[in-house]
């Protein structure tokens, strides 16, 4: 990757972007876009982007804060609400009129605005498309956060044994996390132990390991404010031969999902790769979510891997790969990965064995 990141690039982009789209000032409410564009990790503020200025709009409880974190942006603290504060600030640069991201701004404050005179246009989000393709700085970020997830599970290896409890092993894994410096959990891990393994997205119990039992694991960490997404699906004792026939399905189709990862291939071309190897052994019905999504200031984010998606994967996506197999009654098997698009081809950015 060429591009170092930070802010200035970040805006340089951006307004490459706005020019392209005839967008003359455009308002940015999304957290993690704020984030991504000035630096500033508080939970209330905007930022005002014309082809000229950078204007982050907060309030009183961060203005030392916004100081540090955005030096780069002209910060206005609101002395009112922050609609009237940013249709003063639109008046103070000239703008009547500002595009925005319906889908982060509510209608009630849509219509806020135009009720104090301030034209708004929703556009296409020029951020969601710039935030697929992370930069140097934003890599350097995700492979510290696999590196304290990776390193946390290791050490709770020895800990996944009969009579444990999901609840248990969830604790212990994000405390480890913690330690290592980890502000938080990426998400709610999931332990999912014997039967429960057959939900995808099951909450941890006080379910306690038996001999035999599969149990899926779902979990990751955070470093600068992103994320890593990891599952591995291990055996508490020894795996009997159904067991290992399944994981073996779902390793081998996740395999061939990753192979598919590489600049100018359709999303829904990866996940087909996946999904037509566990259907083909029987188990399509079995496997009814995408096969992977991107990955970086949200767990979840574009591009998805999936049979809908209409998106091309390009250098600088990050994306996981996680086929499963889930059968009721039996249990389940998901292993997943995090494979970032090069420009000829992938590379995996995780590296924990998924033997089971």
């Amino acid at each position: 990757m060429k591009e170092r990141g930070g802010q200035s690039t970040r805006l340089a982009r951006l307004r490459r972007l706005m020019r392209e789209r005839r967008i003359s000032a455009l308002l940015v409410t999304q957290r993690e876009h704020v984030r991504y564009l000035s630096g500033f990790t508080g939970s209330s503020g905007w930022v005002l982007v014309t082809p000229a200025r950078c204007v982050l709009v907060t309030d009183f409880r961060y203005q030392l804060q916004a100081k540090r974190e955005a030096p780069a942006t002209s910060l206005v603290i609101q002395k009112k609400d922050i609609i009237t504060t940013v249709r003063e600030t639109a008046r103070t640069l000239g703008l009547r009129s500002l595009c925005f991201d319906e889908a982060s701004l509510t209608a009630d404050r849509i219509n806020a605005f135009r009720k104090q005179g301030l034209g708004m246009k929703d556009v296409k989000d020029p951020l969601t498309d710039l935030r697929q393709r992370k930069d140097a700085e934003e890599l350097g970020a995700i492979r510290l956060a696999v590196k304290r997830a990776e390193t946390s599970f290791l050490e709770l290896r020895p800990h996944i044994r009969p009579g444990v409890t999901e609840r248990e092993l969830a604790l212990r894994l994000e405390w480890l996390m913690r330690e290592k410096g980890a502000k938080r959990a990426a998400f709610d891990i999931i332990v999912a132990s014997g039967g429960n393994g057959a939900m995808p997205h099951a909450s941890v119990s006080n379910r306690r390991l038996r001999s035999g039992d599969l149990v899926t694991i779902d979990f990751g960490a955070e470093a600068k404010g992103y994320y890593c997404d990891i599952t591995r699906t291990v055996c508490a004792g020894k795996p009997s031969a159904r067991q290992r026939e399944i994981h073996g399905l779902v390793l081998r189709a996740q395999q061939q999902a990753i192979e598919r990862v590489a600049p100018g291939v359709a999303c829904a071309d990866a996940d087909k790769a996946a999904r037509d190897i566990i259907a083909a052994a029987g188990h399509g019905g079995e496997f009814g979510h995408a096969t992977g999504h991107g990955i970086g200031l949200m767990v979840h984010e574009a591009p998805s891997l999936s049979a809908l998606s209409k998106a091309t994967l390009a250098p600088g996506m990050v994306v996981t790969v996680e086929p499963g197999v889930y059968i009721p009654g039996w249990g389940g098997v998901r292993i997943e990965d995090m494979v970032l698009v090069t420009e000829r081809g992938r590379k995996l950015l995780t590296s924990l064995p998924r033997g089971l």
